[in-house]
């Protein structure tokens, strides 16, 4: 019996971050003053799903995205469906993944083991106590 081989195609290396975070009101702000300016400090384009505008449909979009970036940033809070698949894709192609929530309940058993950024919005600090330590973790994966 011959085996099924698979290949995947992966893109060649953008010096970019692709960010998998839901698209609601409760993180736009989140997104706009602390994560995209965190990644473009570091001198990597940041990019996030609804940003992409092409003719094709967005997963296509997204899978290509994922196949060029360096790194992954995932927002788990509210256990957004969309973000849990991507992360997935993200695994899949061996893609680092740096994943980031408010809610420690929200990081699901199997991704429970690995190291996330806590933040709580509580703290009066928490913007600037996010973007450094994002900033941190992203510099830790690129070496």
């Amino acid at each position: 019996m011959e085996k099924a081989i698979i290949t995947i195609q992966i893109e060649n290396a953008t010096n970019s971050c692709f960010v998998a975070m839901p698209f609601s009101p409760l993180f736009k702000t989140q997104y706009e003053a602390i994560i995209n300016p965190a990644i473009t400090e570091l001198e990597l384009e940041c990019v996030r799903g609804d940003e992409i505008y092409s003719q094709q449909r967005i997963m296509d979009d997204i899978w290509t995205s994922l196949r060029a970036c360096r790194l992954v940033v995932a927002e788990l809070t509210t256990r957004n469906p969309n973000v849990m698949y991507e992360i997935g894709l993200a695994h899949a192609l061996g893609k680092p993944v740096i994943i980031m929530t408010r809610d420690e309940n929200d990081v699901p058993f199997d991704l429970k083991d690995l190291r996330y950024l806590f933040y709580d919005v509580n703290d009066p600090f928490w913007g600037e106590n996010l973007k450094k330590g994002l900033q941190n973790l992203i510099k830790k994966v690129l070496e």
